[in-house]
């Protein structure tokens, strides 16, 4: 079994977790590490022809679930209730995970974030013929890193049932890990061989961020952040912050590699001084049909190139790990995804 626990040091301070309702895996790690996970490169050898919508998260998302399930599931009739197994079912910890009862406002969560994010090519492109290549990165969080070959086995499992409309077939090429700018070879489809590697430690900070006074955010999938019931039509800055830390710090509590939860409560004051310089966003439409629910769903988001200008310096370990965690609803998806423009 590879050894594939990495972790991510962020510029806040660290409060320990209340109540014992949260199981942690004791670790030495450095007291400001407190999440770890693991960025890996998929590359798809397609050999069918394969038709895929422009948002092409929903599909891969809904594909991978199935298969998933095809390869983990104890239980064929697909009704989890009467499982036996249901509560140390690795499908249901990964698509079903739920909020830790030893969280702050854990009520507020019907389900947990799962601790994986799919985030397609973004190509608009629909139509691929056999012999071509579609990449895409997966992100694997806390213990679930370390069951990195039953997604292997699941994607290839998906390849044998065909992706998108025409159920286009493909092979597993290959599988990387990223690892602060570089790619390292993990799995090979030809052979099969699944090599093992070390821990990643992502590096939270760019040279001269500590002084940082103005960036510029590329949305590169819709966001949906929503204010009370309502979707946000207009990002300040404040709000996405306060967004964004909150999801850091569910996800700290989900899959942290310590006992201790960041405390983000001193970036409060700065992350209030940022103000918009430019904003220019729109609001891109986007639907998916729901196998669950038998209904087509709209995901519609904000998209584009927004500008900030204030005291970002402490605030950017938090926007740099953000880059790879994604913010807002359907993160899964591969929505939220943003980049932070050199």
């Amino acid at each position: 079994m590879p050894r594939i626990i990495g972790t991510f040091s962020c510029g806040a301070s660290c409060i320990h977790t209340p109540g014992d309702g949260i199981a942690m895996r004791e670790t030495h790690e450095e007291p400001r590490s407190f999440l770890s996970y693991e960025r890996f490169r998929f590359s798809l050898r397609l050999t069918g022809r394969t038709t895929l919508p422009e948002y092409k998260g929903s599909v891969f998302r809904g594909a991978f679930g199935n298969a998933f399930r095809k390869v983990v599931c104890v239980q064929r009739a697909g009704d989890c209730t009467a499982c036996g197994m249901r509560d140390r079912c690795l499908y249901r910890t990964v698509f079903e995970p739920a909020a830790p009862s030893g969280f702050p406002d854990a009520g507020k969560y019907g389900n947990a974030p799962p601790p994986y994010i799919i985030v397609p090519p973004l190509t608009d492109r629909r139509s691929f013929e056999p012999g071509e290549t579609l990449g895409f990165e997966f992100i694997l969080m806390g213990p679930s890193v370390n069951a990195l070959p039953y997604f292997l086995f699941a994607f290839t499992e998906l390849g044998r049932m065909g992706l998108g409309r025409e159920r286009g077939k493909f092979e597993l090429a290959r599988v990387e890990v990223l690892e602060n700018g570089s790619a390292a070879p993990v799995f090979d489809g030809a052979t099969g061989t699944l090599r093992s590697f070390d821990p990643t430690v992502h590096v939270p900070e760019r040279p001269g961020d500590d002084s940082r006074e103005t960036i510029s955010l590329h949305l590169l999938t819709p966001l949906r952040i929503k204010v009370k019931k309502d979707l946000a039509t207009e990002l300040a800055f404040p709000l996405f912050f306060e967004r964004l830390t909150e999801r850091l710090r569910l996800l700290a509590a989900l899959y942290g590699s310590s006992g201790l939860l960041p405390d983000f409560s001193s970036l409060a004051a700065p992350a209030g001084e940022v103000r918009t310089t430019e904003d220019a966003l729109h609001w891109h439409e986007w639907e998916r049909y729901s196998g669950r629910q038998k209904t087509t769903m709209n995901f519609g988001g904000l998209m584009g190139k927004i500008s900030f200008a204030g005291p970002l310096g402490p605030l950017m370990p938090c926007l740099r790990m953000g880059e790879h965690l994604n913010v807002g609803q359907q993160t899964t998806f591969g929505l939220g995804r943003f980049r932070i423009a050199a």
